[in-house]
């Protein structure tokens, strides 16, 4: 069914017209030419599916927070697109294409839910309540999914629910975030009170009701709006529709897909619209571009088997890295000495030939991880997201879907409004041990089989709290939203981007320190690691993305944020 659904998604491009131009000063905005539009079930049914379109606009298929990932001290973006790599050097300004761009893309995204949501009215007559009902709920979910995004990166932006009927009326000054946030929440009600549970044959893929509730838990959460958070995840917890998936690589390839932790999914077809992320990530042995590659920062996040930091553990040898090592490590990246599209995946600068297994016989071929100049920069590649099942016939081709809310997150939103807002129980470690007991493929009953946490000290929870979110979301699109609302990211976002070690692993003996940050430092050992790029982050400026310079010169009440 899910070859239908997007095929639907795309029919309503025939419907729209498409635009670059300001979101704010457009009457109308991307809406369907005929006058008469809206006034039947199949045409808001296409004004709907129009509405979803817009979630794939951003960067041909590749979803902006795959992206963003890798503008943080997680992971590098080689491709520079939409100058991603001046925010991660701090060159950024106004005039940068990254904040016009997303700027642009969540107000398309805004404004189409608007027009649905206005013009809406034309059908009411001949269509039946609850089928109304749930447009205009998906509708509304969709545009939250929107405004949340701008109001994390922004702050204040303007907030518009309907279509301005002159250019006049697109000048419009900023709304508080405070003001925002209320007004998502009374959305997702809506949405929730109105959207089913799940859906069957072409409609699977939509917006339900647990969607709408873990949106609103990950809005509370980003705003501090704790009991509001608790509250919309335990009705997902407590909804019994969702679980999480058993194996956690296998959750981001195809053999995950559609599985009972994806609450929301972005579908792919070939012939249609495909998934980029893949190719972007994959190694070049495989015809891969590798311009998405994690840091050595995230190598060394990941704790060992112990429940202990690299640091602190007795378990950890610098001269075999990988053993002994969180498995979400192993699921999440492509290490060296590993196996990936029948390629050892190496990448020391002196292994210019590698091994390739192909039916069981073994050869040794060109290493273009190696050798070709545009190879991983980071001497890492990411496994999560890229499926072997592309390679190599399909590996520009690929249709994975491309998660944007799981159950796995909802349990770390409980987790951590339940922590800072003092209401620590059981059901905290419950939620976090779960997502850890996954983790190692055992129940989380099974507490000799992995790191379970059993401390109820809430400093000691926030810090593995957030050690955790890191890990278990790595790549996924979180991390600026998460340094940014904890008040970090001067301390994380500035010194070198670090790769890893320039020799051999198995000549290392140097270990890296754990900051109280969470951070691991390379002082004393600096010189022994790839040094990508310096990363610089100016605080409290860059703690807000700036409203992009052409909306300033076309919105006279506007107002830049602070600094810029």
């Amino acid at each position: 069914m899910k070859n239908r659904l997007i095929k639907i998604f795309t029919i309503i491009l025939a419907f729209s017209i498409s635009s670059c131009e300001d979101v704010l000063d457009r009457v109308p905005l991307d809406a369907p030419s005929d006058l008469t539009f809206f006034s039947n079930q199949q045409e808001l049914e296409l004004a709907i599916n129009g509405v979803y379109q817009n979630l794939y606009l951003m960067s041909a298929g590749a979803t902006a927070q795959n992206i963003l990932d890798n503008a943080t001290d997680l992971g590098w973006q080689r491709a520079l697109l939409f100058g991603i790599e001046a925010l991660t050097l701090g060159a950024h300004n106004a005039e940068t294409g990254l904040f016009a761009s997303f700027w642009q893309h969540q107000y398309r995204g805004v404004n189409r839910s608007n027009n649905l949501l206005q013009n809406m009215h034309r059908a009411r007559a001949v269509v039946s309540e609850s089928f109304y009902n749930r447009i205009e709920a998906e509708a509304k979910f969709l545009r939250a999914y929107h405004y949340f995004w701008l109001i994390q990166m922004y702050g204040d932006v303007p907030y518009v629910t309907e279509i301005p009927s002159s250019i006049a009326e697109g000048i419009v000054p900023r709304t508080p975030k405070s003001t925002i946030v209320d007004n998502l929440f009374t959305d997702l009600d809506f949405a929730a009170a109105n959207l089913p549970d799940s859906w069957g044959g072409a409609n699977e893929g939509r917006a339900t009701r647990g969607a709408a509730l873990a949106l609103k838990s990950r809005i509370a959460l980003m705003n501090n709006r704790y009991n509001e958070a608790i509250q919309a995840a335990q009705q997902v917890m407590q909804s019994n529709v969702y679980d999480l998936y058993p194996d956690y690589g296998d959750l981001f390839i195809y053999e995950g897909e559609r599985s009972q932790e994806v609450i929301l999914d972005l579908p792919f077809l070939i012939g249609v619209i495909v998934n980029a992320v893949p190719r972007e990530q994959g190694p070049r042995n495989i015809g891969g571009f590798s311009r998405l590659a994690p840091s050595q920062y995230m190598i060394d996040s990941y704790e060992c088997v112990d429940g202990l930091t690299i640091d602190k553990s007795p378990l950890y040898d610098p001269s075999n890295p990988f053993a002994n090592r969180d498995p979400r490590l192993h699921a999440s990246v492509i290490l060296p000495q590993t196996m990936f599209g029948t390629y050892v995946f190496e990448t020391t600068p002196d292994s210019t030939v590698t091994t390739r297994i192909v039916g069981g016989v073994a050869s040794r071929v060109n290493n273009q991880d190696v050798t070709n100049p545009f190879a991983t920069f980071t001497g890492y590649l990411w496994r999560k997201g890229t499926s072997e099942a592309d390679v190599p016939d399909n590996r520009a081709l690929s249709q994975l879907n491309y998660i944007l809310i799981r159950y796995a997150e909802v349990l770390l939103n409980y987790a951590e409004a339940k922590i800072e807002s003092g209401q620590i129980d059981n059901t905290v470690l419950t939620a976090l041990n779960r997502i850890r007991a996954r983790a190692y493929g055992v129940d989380v009953a099974q507490t000799e089989l992995y790191p379970a946490i059993t401390t109820t000290d809430q400093a000691e929870l926030r810090t593995i709290l957030r050690r955790e979110r890191k890990i278990e979301l790595a790549n996924e699109g979180f991390r600026f939203l998460d340094l940014y609302r904890w008040g970090i990211a001067e301390h994380v976002l500035n010194g070198p981007l670090v790769g890893r070690p320039l020799r051999s692993h198995s000549t290392m003996t140097f270990v890296p320190t754990i900051d109280q940050y969470g951070q691991p430092r390379y002082d004393g050992g600096l010189q022994n690691y790839r040094q990508v790029l310096q990363m610089r982050f100016d605080a409290p400026k860059d703690y807000l993305w700036p409203i992009p310079q052409r909306e300033l010169d076309i919105n006279s009440e506007l107002v830049q944020n602070p600094n810029y």
